[in-house]
């Protein structure tokens, strides 16, 4: 008996045709290509990049300039005009069609669908990829046409190409978490005019930096290509995946249902995330014998940790039963899990944690680069400025939270959780203000940068930039006594509260079902209420 066996042709066939096509990746295509305002911006654009190349040529010839190199002017110019079109208007509609989408009327996708947020997200990403390289696709000939009149070489231009592309994907992903955050409309076109806005000229100088500055040219001419060069592009790699994958999470959470588990993959990943900050960023500051190295450190896990309080206390603070069906049950396990898992408590105690733990591992790298390199880490003046007045802000947030969750608890119970945000913000700002205006209005002048105030966190600013070492140590620790001291104020305001977040973590069990036996039916009568006669069967 003969076996007959496939080929490997018709094996890779039939794998592609069992190939589970992404839903979302295939809609977002299809109104894509149905609609003219990507094919218009298109054509528009293979249309100026035409007529670029084309003026570029004939006057260049016509002014006897050919042997000047035009590759630069072309590369340049069209490189500038694809970036703009790029950045500005595939973050714009992809923001536009994603906020609709989140609209009740059309929201069936994200809200009555089988599919997993996880597939939803992809779907989006891979379409709005998708739709960057087609955008490239044009740009990228005419790009490689300026090589051949010379004055730029291909490494150059594909490392640029490189650089924005993967810059083009993250700003198309932030569009995506802008448009499916849970604010409202305004709020969403606010965040994308203010944060997106930046961000997006901030990529297009960075771009134009590298290119226009000849960054790219000089790291590739470098003489420590291999030792500096590669490095330097194997770190922004990381650092990219790193924030994409961040920003994939994070969209993933806002259309979880409330009712599951949507904290722990991202408390995780954060996590993870802070880890590989620190590791590669001490690395580098290690080999290159570099203390600025760890500023990235303190300030992208300061970001994290207090950005994150501001936006958690608005969230729900009861587990449901599908999340505690998922709590285990061995006792340090579910103690490690109550900081992943949903709650208000838990992620205050989570990001405070993050951020004692970056602390921690700057003091060990501070010892180690004290005993091991050349010079010392920090100047005795700055230490206690680097630790403890970077500290206070996390602390006072902590500080801040705590009194907002507890003012929206015992004042507005009823009202949405968001409130308790609006309290951090006044806690913040409002007696600061009231400070000042008050002040003036007496001595008509206005509060002296050497001042110390306990309990605003706006002050720890002005008293970290005093030059005066010692007074600056003193209103530190001032500072922090205070900051500790309204964190114990909160935690007794708030005893009832903690002891509920604390209380509610177990595993569901169900509670058995109390039935109580019906009594038996009464005898049956007959018309006269009399009893049946009863047979003698002797």
């Amino acid at each position: 008996m003969s076996e007959s066996t496939s080929s490997p042709s018709s094996a890779l066939l039939t794998r592609l045709l069992q190939f589970d096509v992404n839903p979302v990746w295939v809609k977002d295509l299809r109104q894509a290509s149905r609609s003219w305002t990507v094919t218009g911006t298109l054509l528009l654009m293979l249309l100026v990049f035409y007529l670029i190349s084309l003026g570029a040529v004939i006057f260049g010839e016509a002014q006897n300039r050919a042997a000047n190199y035009l590759g630069p002017t072309i590369f340049g110019t069209i490189g500038l005009t694809s970036l703009v079109a790029a950045y500005i208007f595939i973050p714009i509609y992809i923001g536009v069609r994603t906020m609709m989408e989140r609209i009740s009327i059309n929201a069936d996708l994200q809200y009555i669908s089988i599919m997993s947020p996880q597939k939803i997200i992809g779907g989006k990403v891979l379409s709005s990829v998708y739709l960057i390289v087609l955008f490239y696709s044009a740009a990228v000939p005419f790009l490689v046409f300026s090589y051949l009149l010379r004055g730029i070489d291909l490494p150059t231009i594909l490392l640029a190409v490189a650089l924005t592309f993967t810059l083009n994907v993250l700003l198309t992903m932030g569009a995506i978490v802008i448009a499916l955050a849970p604010l409202h409309t305004v709020m969403k076109i606010l965040a994308a005019l203010f944060v997106g806005g930046n961000a997006i000229f901030t990529s297009i100088w960075i771009v134009g930096a590298a290119v226009a500055g000849s960054v790219i040219t000089r790291g590739l001419s470098s003489a420590n290509f291999w030792e500096e060069f590669i490095p330097f592009v194997a770190t922004y790699l990381v650092d990219f995946l790193i924030l994409a994958g961040l920003l994939y999470q994070v969209a993933v959470a806002f259309i979880t249902p409330s009712s599951a588990n949507r904290s722990l993959p991202l408390r995780r990943y954060v996590t993870f995330m802070s880890g590989a900050m620190i590791i590669q960023f001490l690395l580098w500051s290690w080999f290159e014998q570099e203390e600025a190295f760890v500023i990235p450190i303190v300030l992208g896990i300061g970001a994290i940790s207090i950005l994150g309080m501001f936006f958690c206390i608005g969230g729900r603070d009861d587990l449901s039963i599908r999340v505690k069906r998922t709590i285990p049950t061995n006792p340090f396990r579910r103690f490690i899990a109550f900081f992943f898992y949903n709650g208000t408590l838990s992620c205050l105690l989570w990001l405070l944690i993050l951020w004692l733990a970056t602390m921690t591992c700057l003091f060990g790298f501070n010892i180690l680069w004290d005993n091991h390199q050349s010079g010392t880490f920090l100047d005795e003046s700055q230490t206690l400025n680097f630790y403890v007045g970077s500290s206070l802000y996390a602390l006072y947030a902590f500080a801040y939270a705590l009194l907002g969750v507890w003012l929206h608890r015992t004042f507005f119970p009823k009202r949405t959780p968001k409130l308790a945000t609006l309290f951090l913000v006044l806690l913040i700002i409002l007696p600061f203000l009231f400070l000042m205006i008050f002040y003036f209005i007496f001595t008509q002048k206005m509060i002296d940068e050497d001042w110390v105030l306990p309990g605003m966190v706006i002050n720890v600013g002005m008293v970290m930039a005093n030059s005066n070492d010692d007074e600056r140590n003193l209103h530190l620790m001032v500072h922090l006594g205070s900051a500790l001291f309204m964190i114990l104020v909160a935690l007794a305001l708030n005893f009832k509260w903690l002891k509920t977040q604390i209380t509610q973590f177990c595993p569901y069990e169900r509670k058995p079902e109390t039935t109580t036996p019906l009594p038996p039916p009464p005898p049956s009568t007959g018309p006269n209420n009399e009893l049946p006669p009863v047979l003698d069967r002797g």
